[in-house]
């Protein structure tokens, strides 16, 4: 008995040691299970985190906050591999402050820089034996021991899971299982973490490209928006065959409305026009064309279109009204022709009066008394015919605008009453109205006054003709605008067949019976407005026919009398009283028969030296106190014109002293001469009593003229 119970007690002491050693592995399991069981749920807590698509920067404080909550472990910490550190990202712990310091160790440093490094799990029972261990500065964390697993992602090692308690041996075998599913799910979740913010970030940054592009594009749309709308083009886009889908502001102005078809817009006819190229274009072709086209309520115009297909059953179309471009350029093409025409004029009367004179002179030099009866009847007759070849060359001239304007300073008002009061009687008799629209101001202008008077009679019997034998109505208009004096002649007559107005200045264009009138009518008024720096224009109205008249205006001046310019000239032969001696005359002329006729007309009265040419008269000069240089304009070798500048330079007394014989006035440069010398002349073909009477007032009327020469400067 005494022997059993030794044996009874050492038997359930064993016992006893048993059920401890087994209820502390029971403890530990479950511990350890609790702990995995924490754990899992702290992964799907994870997991719905990275289901929501949190920050990243978030995560990490997440995962040790879910640690220190769900495991054992004291202290947790998350590193990740910046380069070649490992940079702190989030920390937790029973003994960390709020506030954790930045942190960070070269890669292969310490037990986090080693894990790291290596990528493989470190597990350290006691970190005063460890070799790897390394405190952080400032670190108040009591450690014993460490477990650091890595953060991988297929092979690549990018951070540290970083477990830590203040008891030694802490971790053991199982831990590092664990926690090694545990280190490659949150890497696969920090992966994830990662692409969805860069995804984000890239969706961001995206989100503001599309802005910045969507706010350029609107930008850029109310650019061009104001480019089109501040065009001088009408633009529109036509979608199917009539609906007008984008205009711009050039042509809502226009129509003063927005255009809904293209009716609204156009005529019929230029609508059915475009509606036809559009419909035979294939999307990227365009063409342009011109075409004369209504456009809204306006009178026609003259426009360039341009038409491009961009895509099935819709075009763009640009429109350019080009009405006064075309007018500008018919206006020119008409002067061209014109002066083309005159030139030809011109050249043609200088040769039929060379050869008129002689023969109008030569008749005149004839003693008709010393004549039988049929001898005078035939001179009679030759001097009648000549008489008519004179009369057609000087029309010729007109037309050519040969004769130099004698422009002068008037009141456009005076020419006005003045037509109007010759035509008033015919007008009441036809029963025409004849309504005149004037302002109170002058009408200054420097013109012809005689030029000015033909032009009105010209348009005002035009319109007379226009309204033929019904009764009508006539309106006068003039006023100053824009600098010029504007006359307006418009008729209640049928207007202008468009076919022809394009030609209405051309010379001998008409619409009259050939004995009502020549075609010239027109023409010499073109010429005359173009000659006086004006512009004339005739065009279609609601009425009938309207033509416009402008001509740069001017205020007169107003100066006292003016001193003589040529003070220092000898007094003439009549003022030296040089009784018995005969006044020497220079006659210049290259043409035989004028020269033996201004010779034997001459001759009787005066002393008279011919010379043919400008040169050979130039080196005589001084053989004679010439009282009068008689020359023609145009000779070989030197012309009139130069003999006159040499001559003056010369000897200043012979300005006053020429007497010039010309049929060549068309000419610019003759022109231009015979208005800016002033001198006198006188227009052939001539009779020898108008050179005589020409000589005469020369000579012994110098100091008339010399008084109406200095009013006339005055004027001017």
């Amino acid at each position: 008995m005494k022997d059993g119970l030794p044996k009874l007690q050492e038997s359930a002491g064993l016992s006893r040691s048993r059920e401890k050693v087994l209820l502390d592995l029971l403890k530990k399991a479950t511990d350890f299970y609790e702990d995995i069981i924490g754990l899992l749920s702290g992964i799907y807590e994870l997991s719905e985190y990275v289901r929501r698509g949190s920050p990243e920067d978030e995560f990490y404080s997440s995962v040790v906050k879910i640690l220190i909550r769900e495991s054992r472990c004291e202290n947790a910490s998350v590193f990740l591999v910046e380069g070649n550190r490992v940079v702190l990202k989030a920390a937790a712990g029973i003994e960390l402050p709020g506030e954790i310091p930045a942190a960070s160790m070269v890669l292969g440093e310490g037990v986090a820089g080693t894990c790291a490094r290596d990528g493989k799990p470190i597990l350290v029972a006691d970190v005063h034996e460890c070799r790897y261990y390394k405190e952080l500065p400032d670190s108040q964390v009591q450690i014993g021991s460490m477990l650091c697993i890595p953060l991988k992602d297929g092979e690549t090692t990018f951070g540290v899971l970083n477990l830590s308690h203040s008891q030694s041996s802490f971790f053991n075998l199982h831990y590092q299982r664990v926690f090694e599913l545990l280190g490659l799910l949150v890497g696969q979740m920090l992966t994830l973490i990662h692409i969805s913010s860069v995804f984000q970030r890239k969706n961001l940054d995206l989100s503001e490209m599309l802005m910045l592009k969507d706010e350029s594009l609107r930008s850029l749309t109310e650019s061009y928006k104001t480019v089109v709308d501040a065009s001088e083009d009408g633009i529109f886009i036509l979608d199917g065959d009539d609906e007008i889908t984008f205009c711009n502001q050039r042509l809502i102005t226009a129509l003063g409305k927005v255009p809904v078809k293209i009716r609204d817009m156009f005529d019929d006819a230029t609508a059915d026009c475009i509606r036809g190229y559009k419909s035979r274009m294939s999307p990227g072709q365009f063409l342009d064309f011109e075409r004369t086209a209504i456009f809204g309520t306006s009178e026609r115009i003259v426009g360039r279109f341009f038409v491009k297909s961009l895509r099935s059953n819709q075009a763009l179309i640009m429109m350019r009204d080009i009405t006064a471009k075309r007018r500008m350029e018919q206006r020119a093409m008409q002067t061209e022709k014109l002066t083309s025409l005159g030139l030809l004029t011109s050249g043609i009367a200088h040769e039929l009066n060379n050869r008129l004179t002689p023969i109008l002179g030569f008749a005149d030099l004839i003693n008709a008394q010393r004549l039988g009866g049929k001898d005078r009847k035939r001179l009679s007759i030759i001097v009648n015919a000549a008489d008519s070849a004179k009369s057609i060359v000087e029309s010729l001239l007109k037309f050519s605008r040969n004769k130099p304007p004698e422009k002068m300073v008037f009141d456009m008002r005076d020419i006005i009453r003045r037509v109007l009061s010759l035509y008033m009687p015919t007008v009441k008799k036809r029963g025409i109205r004849l309504i005149t629209e004037q302002g109170p101001d002058p009408l200054f202008l420097r013109a012809d006054m005689n030029c000015m008077e033909q032009v009105l009679v010209n348009f005002i019997n035009n319109a007379i003709d226009a309204i033929g034998g019904e009764p009508g109505t006539i309106w006068l208009k003039a006023g100053l605008q824009d600098g010029s004096v504007q006359v307006s002649i418009e008729d209640s007559g049928p207007g202008i067949p468009e076919e022809i107005i394009t030609r209405i200045f051309d010379p001998f264009f008409t619409t009259k019976a050939k004995d009502k009138g020549t075609g010239l009518g027109l023409s010499i008024c073109y010429g005359i407005i173009s000659d006086h720096k004006g512009e004339i224009s005739l065009e279609n109205t609601a009425h009938g026919a309207l033509a416009r008249i402008r001509i740069p205006a001017m205020v007169p001046d107003v100066q006292p009398e003016c001193a003589e310019a040529d003070a220092g000239e000898s007094p003439a032969p009549a003022e030296e009283g040089r009784s018995g001696q005969r006044p020497v005359i220079m006659v210049v002329e290259d043409e035989e028969d004028l020269l033996d006729l201004m010779m034997d007309s001459l001759s009787p009265y005066y002393e008279v030296m011919t010379f043919t040419n400008g040169r050979h008269a130039f080196d005589h000069l001084e053989e004679h106190a010439w009282e009068l240089i008689v020359s023609d304009l145009r000779m070989p070798e030197m012309d009139g014109m130069d003999l006159y500048r040499a001559a003056i330079r010369k000897n200043p007394r012979l300005k006053r002293r020429f007497l010039f014989i010309t049929g060549d006035t068309y000419d610019y440069q003759v022109k231009e001469f015979l208005e800016k010398t002033g001198v006198v002349f006188l227009r052939k073909p001539f009779r020898v009593k108008e050179l005589r009477e020409m000589v005469r007032k020369q000579l012994y009327d110098r100091q008339v003229t010399r008084g109406k020469e200095k009013d006339t400067r005055c004027r001017r």
